[in-house]
């Protein structure tokens, strides 16, 4: 081969680059209130119980709006094109973000979080969407790692950027209101950069079926709403669990709960039976029939129920067992958190090497290895050892990633892409809400059968309550962990359905 045929330098793929990055900033408006919430609640004058009941809806709101968003523009994009409704997307993350900045209200603040969250929901399916589109099928496993890697970075970081922002204090504008304001700049930024290095392609045309969108939202919205109203308490105060006060009411059978579970399942029947008969269906569910789209979404539905696990127990846990303050509950919950976008992108690289069943496999297994050290954590856990636990327990989330993707996407045509990555990641988004509620209901169950064995008179008077309640309250995130760790060796099921192939040509992704 002449030398002249070889390049000598190699082509940024900006298009991908703009479009992580765009991703990127909508996975940071999912966690970027959490810090700035006690000062939300105190610029619109919110009792605390008002911050608990009202506040976390600024939370749970977002990944409402994100969640019912994501298969239905998915197809949207699909039908009008990627690269156009990556834009208006942009456009309502945008205006969703002005509304949050002047918003004087709890519920106008959760309102306009809603419409933030349709706006970024709608970023991440079709960009995993343009990642298989614009790159090519020997770059395509590293691609959808940097996508994956992009938005799950976004997610770990929000909390300090949100804290960090929250300090810009100009005139009497409360600091809260400039992580939204800032949001604006950003998005002009990035709409410049993707109109520049995008190219325009038509969509593959038809109808979209907002009728089985409107049902399938319905089904999720009614079932998010139902679960969060079921929460119970997470964590034992010791002075009212001495005064014998209830505070593990969950609440599963009030006449509002099951109404909602009753809508939620009726919605659902009728997606079906609605997809079933129209022509130009918004999931056509012949999909599931390819083993691995099927396998692919189930598995995610999985990761999402064993990921919520630590991402709620592990800071909960440093504040009523190691009993430190919350900046080093997230600081010990980031050593697992950061490690899931690096994950992503290794497992895109050893796509190239193995197949995308066996990468997935490998995290699995890596993460109910992690769990299951976590199980085994003593009060005074030391840090090396807890940094080690929690780096293979993300390293594990992140490798799955990229294998999931591509089987979900790979396995769907052009017209298809958008919608297939939607689904998957609203999957995941139903499994991390499934998650939080089995994980109340297990920590109540739990945490009742090991109360039922204190003594309250005999350890109050000898003084060892404090100590056999945090015994208690260990045990029970010890069984969440291992909990976790099963979810995580049950998905290695579906994963044998995963194709066995891996990625085409080892090539770099920058060529």
């Amino acid at each position: 081969m002449a030398a002249s045929s070889i390049s000598p330098t190699r082509r940024v793929p900006w298009g991908l680059v703009w479009t992580a990055l765009a991703i990127f900033l909508a996975a940071l408006d999912q966690t970027v209130v959490i810090t700035v919430l006690p000062e939300v609640a105190s610029s619109l004058n919110l009792s605390v119980d008002q911050a608990l009941q009202q506040g976390i809806w600024v939370i749970t709101g977002y990944l409402l709006g994100y969640t019912v968003a994501l298969p239905l523009l998915g197809r949207v994009a699909d039908v009008y094109g990627h690269r156009r409704l990556f834009f208006i997307s942009l456009l309502i993350f945008a205006a969703g973000s002005i509304g949050c900045a002047m918003s004087g209200q709890i519920t106008t603040l959760v309102a306009w979080r809603i419409v933030q969250a349709i706006g970024g929901g709608a970023v991440l399916p079709i960009g995993l969407a343009i990642a298989m589109e614009e790159v090519a099928e020997r770059n395509r496993a590293t691609a959808l790692g940097v996508i994956g890697a992009a938005g799950e970075a976004g997610g770990v970081l929000g909390p300090a950027y949100g804290g960090l922002i929250s300090r810009i204090r100009i005139g009497d504008i409360p600091g809260w209101h400039w992580v939204f304001w800032l949001n604006l700049p950003l998005i002009a930024l990035l709409m410049v950069g993707l109109y520049r290095t995008l190219p325009r392609r038509a969509g593959v045309g038809g109808r979209v079926d907002y009728i089985g969108g409107g049902l399938l939202g319905l089904s999720l919205t009614a079932l998010t709403v139902a679960l969060a109203r079921s929460l119970g308490s997470l964590a034992v105060d010791p002075a009212l669990a001495q005064a014998g006060v209830d505070q593990f009411a969950v609440d599963w059978t009030s006449p509002q709960t099951l109404a909602l579970l009753g809508v939620t399942v009726g919605a659902f029947i009728g997606f079906i039976w609605w997809e079933r008969r129209t022509p130009q269906p918004l999931i056509n569910l012949s999909a599931f029939k390819i083993p691995a789209f099927s396998a692919a979404n189930l598995t995610n539905l999985l990761v999402g129920m064993a990921l919520i696990v630590g991402m709620v127990n592990i800071p909960f846990l440093v504040g009523t067992v190691l009993l430190r303050d919350a900046l080093a509950g997230g600081l010990m919950l980031i050593r697992m958190t950061a490690m899931i976008p690096i994950g992503a992108v290794l497992g895109g690289l050893l796509m190239r090497r193995i197949s995308g069943r066996t990468v997935a496999a490998l995290g699995m297994i890596i993460t109910a290895l992690g769990y299951g050290l976590l199980g085994f954590w003593p009060a005074d856990v030391g840090e090396i050892r807890a940094t080690v636990d929690l780096v293979l327990t993300g390293l594990g989330f992140g490798l799955v990633i990229p294998p999931l993707s591509a089987a979900a996407i790979g396995a769907v045509d052009r017209g298809s892409m958008g919608t297939a990555a939607g689904l998957l990641n609203a999957l995941r988004m139903v499994g991390i809400t499934l998650g939080v509620s089995a994980l109340a209901s297990w920590s109540l169950t739990r945490r009742i059968s090991l109360l039922a064995t204190i003594d309250f008179t005999q350890a109050t008077a000898d003084g060892t309550l404090a100590a056999q309640l945090a015994n208690a309250e260990l045990q029970v995130y010890h069984s969440t962990f291992f909990a976790a760790a099963a979810i995580c060796l049950l998905a290695l099921v579906p994963i044998l359905w995963l194709p066995r192939e891996r990625a085409a040509v080892d090539a770099p992704l920058i060529a």
